[in-house]
């Protein structure tokens, strides 16, 4: 059986009581429900509590209603399609709101102690000296493409997967990548770091144009980023947990996605998104991201239905 062949063929091998719900799905509902405690918690500090309650609340209706017309019509392949790759749409959603929340616990940003830090450790500024040493229209363009791929690895390698290893492996490894996402964003929330891009805005000399890329870039920038997210680098944590998982997987992929990974890491300092010692964080947290979240995906795994469920099925290695 191709992997990505669709089966009627219920397998019986270990029943879960959520089995209405994907591994990813209950992680979702879990940090939206966790959100939604500090929503109601320090609702007295925080200002436009509807918008944001909406903001969970109606991707989530959306996504419960999925999950119902999947359950519903077990065999249809648009249907199944949708609900596995539609849980990687929460994540812009998701990340923007860990600016809204990173000053609960700390009233300011962390960053004059992190830069302190990259100091003592370097003797400069690395996310300063790094782009105007190499102040170069096409190592920009590399840094650029580097730091777009970013996006690309988390929507393609799942895609990949799916195509070529199986619905197992994609659910796999969507599970692991928003996972490993979610527990970063607590993270944010806790330690709220902006990046030298907003903490040396003053200092910085402007970056090269770029050709194609660095516009695309600074749109991205401009839209989607806030001033949270630096400590640790879930820019760099995520490309290496995506590396492993080629590397362990998908071994064609790997050379590609490690050629990359080398320019995603340097770009996340030339860009000036990352102080060098977010990296190191990043380099320390991935190991315990990947083990955690691979044991946490074991657990909810589910395999089999108590009715023939249309699933695509699963291919055996």
């Amino acid at each position: 059986m191709k992997p990505c062949e669709i089966s009627s063929e219920t397998e019986m091998i270990k029943i879960n009581p959520f089995n209405w719900f994907k591994p990813v799905e209950i992680a979702l509902i879990a940090y939206i429900l966790t959100i939604s405690c500090l929503l109601i918690f320090f609702h007295v500090r925080l200002t436009g509590i509807t918008y944001h309650t909406l903001l969970y609340g109606l991707p989530t209706v959306v996504l419960m209603l999925l999950i119902f017309l999947q359950n519903r019509y077990p065999k249809n392949k648009y249907l199944i399609l949708i609900r596995l790759f539609s849980p990687l749409l929460f994540l812009p959603i998701l990340y923007g709101e860990t600016d809204y929340f990173n000053n609960l616990f700390f009233a300011q940003n962390l960053d004059p102690f992190f830069a302190n830090i990259e100091f003592l450790l370097f003797k400069a500024q690395p996310s300063l000296l790094f782009a105007e040493q190499m102040h170069f229209d096409w190592m920009a363009e590399f840094m650029y493409f580097g730091y777009f791929s970013y996006y690309m690895l988390i929507l393609l390698i799942p895609i990949y997967a799916f195509y070529t290893k199986g619905i197992h492996l994609a659910e796999k490894t969507i599970f692991i990548i928003i996972n490993s996402f979610l527990l970063y964003y607590l993270i944010f929330i806790i330690i709220p770091v902006a990046g030298p891009q907003f903490y040396f805005s003053e200092k910085m000399t402007l970056l090269p144009e770029g050709y194609l890329f660095g516009p695309i870039i600074k749109l991205i920038q401009l839209h989607g980023e806030g001033e949270t997210g630096a400590f640790p680098s879930s820019h760099v944590s995520i490309c290496l947990i995506i590396l492993y998982i080629c590397y362990a997987e998908i071994k064609k992929l790997f050379p590609y996605v490690l050629i990359i990974s080398i320019l995603l890491i340097l770009s996340t300092v030339y860009l000036r998104a990352h102080y060098v010692i977010d990296l190191l964080g990043a380099l320390i947290m991935t190991p315990v991201m990947y083990i955690f979240s691979f044991w946490l995906y074991k657990k909810f795994e589910f395999t089999a239905y108590d009715k023939p469920s249309g699933r695509i099925s699963r291919s055996k290695k």
